[in-house]
């Protein structure tokens, strides 16, 4: 397509952004500036090392089910450690990611939202909640209310 003269010589096209310019402050730079911090170099070690270790085991779990005694579960377990060591390095990248560019918490944005959550468990509790009209007299809850507040009261005295 034909570059737009008002663009300052980047080429547009639809739904697409020129390479180097900034989409939401997000950048490549924040993470690579991240990423060597201080603080990160053990993070980066302990992926490394956990990768590398998921790696092997699902490689050893790979040889043993192409052995004599190996099977079918021996394969899925070595497709499973892949995906471990997957995972691992996702983890990674996340957090490596949102201490980058921070992360805003999830809050409640509308006044009824907040409103109901800041009710609930009150109004949830008192419906739920017998009245003492309804209760039927209960000696044995009773005589084990009594039991309970003896040990209390001995436990009390002991402090």
């Amino acid at each position: 397509m034909a570059a737009d003269a008002g663009s300052a010589g980047h080429a547009t096209w639809p739904n697409r952004r020129p390479i180097g310019v900034r989409l939401g402050g997000s950048t490549v730079d924040a993470v690579v500036r991240t990423a060597f911090r201080a603080r990160w170099l053990p993070r980066h070690a302990l992926a490394v090392i956990l990768i590398a270790a998921l790696s092997l085991l699902g490689r050893w779990q790979w040889d043993v089910s192409y052995s004599e005694r190996g099977s079918l579960q021996n394969l899925l377990y070595a497709f499973q450690w892949w995906v471990m060591a997957a995972m691992v390095g996702y983890a990674w990248w996340r957090l490596l990611h949102d201490d980058a560019h921070g992360r805003t918490p999830r809050v409640a944005t509308t006044k009824a939202a907040i409103a109901v959550d800041a009710a609930w468990p009150t109004a949830n509790a008192a419906a739920s909640m017998p009245t003492n009209a309804t209760l039927e007299p209960d000696d044995e809850l009773d005589e084990y209310n009594a039991y309970l507040a003896q040990l209390n009261a001995r436990s009390e005295g002991a402090r």
